[in-house]
């Protein structure tokens, strides 16, 4: 085996764990494998300085094997990966596919994790979930936190709440995203034009985001900090309450939720990877 780092998928996530990966200074350049069947998406690894090759069975001889492909890839390529006896440690970043589903590929003994970063590995700022199987050395655990501190920040979950992290973590950067949406929206019907609206609606949720990740203040005490009695915020609060609010994002996360759990209930029946879930998100 050789030292070489295998990335089998080359969008949005491969693509952001090769850049963490080489911020970190993990592995370099030259020990990177992309294989994707794109050419300019190949290109685009080259141009790291990465080796790139649409040849699955290239990967034979490497020590890790990044899985991020969408779930929907997972029975072909685990039948091409399974045949090639890898003693690798395969790292999986895909939706649906549990640690049970890489050992039958892989083989019972194989060594795998599952990670669920989100969209913000992009700009290391992901959250990513993650649960080892018990094959794992403490060699494996160190590599693999190393690979994704370098996107963020990493929390070990056990995997039956995965389908949980889906809801909260994966699917969340869309909730926000929603919300900036409406918020522009209700702007430009205040009076503002677009440009103008989305700047204020952009930078009010960076800075709000940016003051909850630093310090220990809960979002309650931010929130009573912005929130005078009888107050324009106040106000709003008021409002956001009547239509029920609270119960509308955890009726929305348990719904995320049960979708997660009813894909993956019948990708294990079907004999197929449940669709994706997180690309969805």
């Amino acid at each position: 085996m050789s030292d070489t780092l295998a990335v089998v998928g080359f969008g949005s996530m491969g693509s952001a764990l090769v850049a963490g990966t080489l911020r970190s200074k993990l592995v370099s350049p030259s020990s990177i494998l992309v294989v994707d069947p794109d050419p300019i998406a190949r290109g685009r690894a080259t141009t790291l300085g990465c080796t790139a090759s649409e040849d699955t069975t290239s990967i034979a001889n490497a020590s890790w094997i990044a899985l991020a492909v969408k779930p929907q890839a997972f029975p072909d390529l685990s039948s091409t990966l399974g045949a090639l006896g890898s003693r690798a440690l395969v790292i999986s970043v895909m939706a649906g596919v549990s640690l049970t589903r890489i050992h039958e590929a892989f083989g019972s003994n194989v060594r795998c994790v599952r990670c669920m970063p989100n969209v913000a590995a992009q700009i290391g700022l992901a959250v990513t979930a993650y649960t080892f199987a018990p094959e794992c050395s403490s060699t494996d655990r160190d590599f693999v936190l190393r690979l994704f501190d370098s996107l963020g920040t990493t929390i070990e979950v056990p995997e039956h709440m995965f389908d949980a992290v889906t809801a909260t973590s994966g699917s969340g950067p869309a909730y926000l995203f929603l919300l900036a949406e409406s918020m522009v929206e209700a702007a430009i019907r205040l009076g503002f034009d677009r440009p103008t609206a989305d700047r204020l609606v952009r930078q009010t949720l960076l800075g709000a985001s940016t003051l909850l990740a630093h310090g220990d203040r809960t979002p309650s005490d931010l929130r009573g900090m912005v929130t005078s009695q009888g107050g324009t915020t106040s106000a709003a609060m008021a409002v956001f309450e009547s239509h029920g609010f609270r119960s509308m994002v955890q009726d929305a996360l348990r719904a995320a939720r049960d979708r997660g759990r009813d894909l993956a209930a019948m990708a294990a029946q079907n004999g197929q990877p449940a669709s994706s879930v997180v690309p969805n998100k």
